[in-house]
Order: C-alpha cells, then sequence, then structure tokens
C-alpha cells in the first residue's frame, strides 16, 4: 500500500510538503501542491475522503438557501433534499434568507466561497440577471419559485392547478365573494395561483375585485395584520398563500369572536402538520414537499456527475384535503 512517505520520495520532498499539499496549505507554491496532488492520484494515494475531494476538486457538500427556516413547508423540502444527499454521502450546508434579497445574494457568495458543490435555491424575489453569473461557475438549481428565461434545471408544484382545485371548493361551498392574501409579487407560485383564482371566478361570472387581493411576505404575522383589512371589506372567506398565513388569519378571528366556518370560510395551502390540529382542521392544498426536496437533490447531483446535461423542469400535483375551516 502506498504511503505518504512513498509520495514524498517519488516527489523529492518531505513528508510534511505533501501533508501540507493534501490540505491546500498555502505554505507551499501552486506548481509543488499540483504535481504533488497528480502523483498521488497516479500512485492510487487517498488517505481519507478530504485528501480524496481535494484530487478530485470536490467537497460533497451541498448548499440549500431557503427563504424562511421557520415555514414548515421549507422544513420539509429540506429534510428530503438532506434525506437524499445522506443516502449518497453528501453533506447539507442550509442557508436563510429570512425572505431578504440581500441576504441571499450573501449567501450564495458565501456558498461559492465555501467550494460547495452545488447549490440549490429557493429564490426571493428572483430575476435573471441575479443569477447568470453564479450559473456560470456553479451547478444550480431551483425549487419552488423559477425564472423565466433562465437556463437552468427546476422542481415545483403544480400551483395552477392546486389554486383553482381550492378555489371551485370555495366556490361549491357558497362562498362568493373570496379575499386573497398573496405572497410577494415577484413570486412565481404566487402568481400562478392568483391566475388560478381570477379564471375560476371569470369561469363563474364573478366579479374580481382588486381591493380583496393583498400581498404580502407569506407569514402568521402577515395573515393576523391583513385580516383587518378584508373583514372590513365585507368578504365570505379567506384564501391564503400558505397554512401559516391562513393560522394567522384563524388567530385574528379568534381573538375578534369570528366564528371559523359559520361568520368566514378560511383556506390555506401547503398542509402542514398542524393543519390537521387545529381547533378548526384547515382545508388546504396538499403539496409534495419532501418529495419535492428529493427530486430537486437528485437532478443537482446528476448535473455535478455530468450525468445530465440538458436542464429540467419537473412539476409535481397537488391534492385538495377538504377538512373543516371552509364548509358552510
Amino acid at each position: 500500500m502506498v504511503g505518504i512517505k512513498d509520495i514524498a520520495r517519488e516527489c523529492k520532498v518531505s513528508a510534511t510538503t505533501v501533508s501540507r499539499a493534501l490540505n491546500n496549505s498555502k505554505e507551499i507554491s501552486e506548481k509543488t501542491r499540483e504535481y504533488i496532488l497528480e502523483t498521488c492520484e497516479l500512485r492510487g494515494y487517498v488517505p481519507n475522503s478530504s485528501a480524496r475531494n481535494l484530487i478530485l476538486n470536490k467537497t460533497n457538500m451541498i448548499g440549500l438557501l431557503i427563504p424562511d427556516i421557520t415555514n414548515q413547508y421549507y422544513a420539509y423540502v429540506s429534510k428530503g433534499v438532506s434525506s437524499y444527499l445522506e443516502k449518497i454521502g453528501y453533506g447539507l450546508v442550509l442557508c436563510n434568507s429570512d425572505r431578504n434579497k440581500e441576504n441571499e445574494n450573501r449567501y450564495i457568495n458565501f456558498l461559492a466561497q465555501r467550494r460547495v458543490d452545488g447549490i440549490i435555491l429557493i429564490p426571493v424575489k428572483p430575476k435573471v440577471e441575479d443569477y447568470k453569473k453564479i450559473i456560470e461557475s456553479i451547478p444550480l438549481v431551483m425549487a419552488d419559485n423559477y425564472v423565466n428565461d433562465l437556463e437552468i434545471s427546476y422542481v415545483g408544484n403544480d400551483n395552477y392547478a392546486g389554486a383553482r382545485k381550492i378555489v371551485s371548493h370555495m366556490l361549491k361551498q357558497g362562498y362568493r365573494k373570496i379575499g386573497v392574501i398573496l405572497g410577494d409579487k415577484s413570486s412565481s407560485a404566487s402568481n400562478e395561483r392568483l391566475m388560478a383564482y381570477k379564471d375560476v371566478l371569470i369561469e363563474n361570472n364573478i366579479e374580481i375585485k382588486e381591493e380583496i387581493l393583498l400581498n404580502s411576505n407569506a407569514t402568521f404575522e402577515d395573515g393576523f395584520k391583513l385580516t383587518e383589512k378584508l373583514i372590513n371589506e365585507k368578504v365570505e372567506a379567506i384564501f391564503t398563500i400558505n397554512d401559516s398565513v391562513a393560522m394567522g388569519v384563524m388567530k385574528y378571528c379568534h381573538m375578534n369572536n369570528i366564528q371559523i366556518p359559520k361568520d368566514i370560510g378560511i383556506a390555506g395551502y401547503d398542509d402542514i402538520e398542524q393543519a390537521a390540529m387545529l381547533p378548526v382542521p384547515l382545508t388546504t392544498v396538499h403539496q409534495r414537499k419532501f418529495e419535492l426536496g428529493k427530486t430537486v437533490a437528485k437532478i443537482l447531483i446528476e448535473e455535478i456527475n455530468n450525468n445530465q446535461s440538458a436542464k429540467q423542469k419537473i412539476i409535481l400535483q397537488p391534492e385538495l384535503i377538504i377538512r373543516k375551516s371552509c364548509n358552510e
């Protein structure tokens, strides 16, 4: 078996110099380091995973950047990602942008500097120019929100189909004036759900009232704060961008003696674990969160290993979950 002394002898350097080369030390020249690494590779000397990764120019680490670490939806997605990576020997660096564009940019640079092998990104207020430079230097795939005209792989949910299902259900329950608390205006997921909402209302000859279509940062606090405006507009029901927002709406209703669903119907989106455990179980749309995480991780690894050169777009189908919060 080839040892570090054998490599040192062949390269005519000390064992310490070989060790420094394997640890990417700046105490030796780049030329010497490359020569030692080439010799290690030729002689089959790979003492541990760190040295192997250095020789292959890999870290076996993947960066995952999510918008909100407190949102259970992203927790399930993260679990799916880590589950897949763990099975194939990769580690995960998890970053939280907190729905802040500056944070997102800072973390992307941080991950690139840490030389992760690739990045999974759920973007905040995405624009093409924000990502053109980074995708030239590191494999990157997106989930949940996509960017038009950007040549990268994407895994998401069919937001249009999910929103159609739940808005149609609300109409069948007799609700006509349905207020909406959406996400950010730049969110593709939010815009697709709004499009579905409008299409269903138009198909049923119901007037679209822009004053009851509200944007938010998709948090529990936003749900609580914006409910008063919708109540003042005398809406009959509220459809929210996610279950966290819906729970904020429910808290406002509870604190103001507004009964659900007797006085108002409420529908969420995502089907997080708490949705079924609320005092009034939440009608919502189930998204395949764990599967999304596994799928996006698999695609990224394929691109890193050059097994998949063509960019992929995979859309997962949602399921309507009918509970008690939206039944008259």
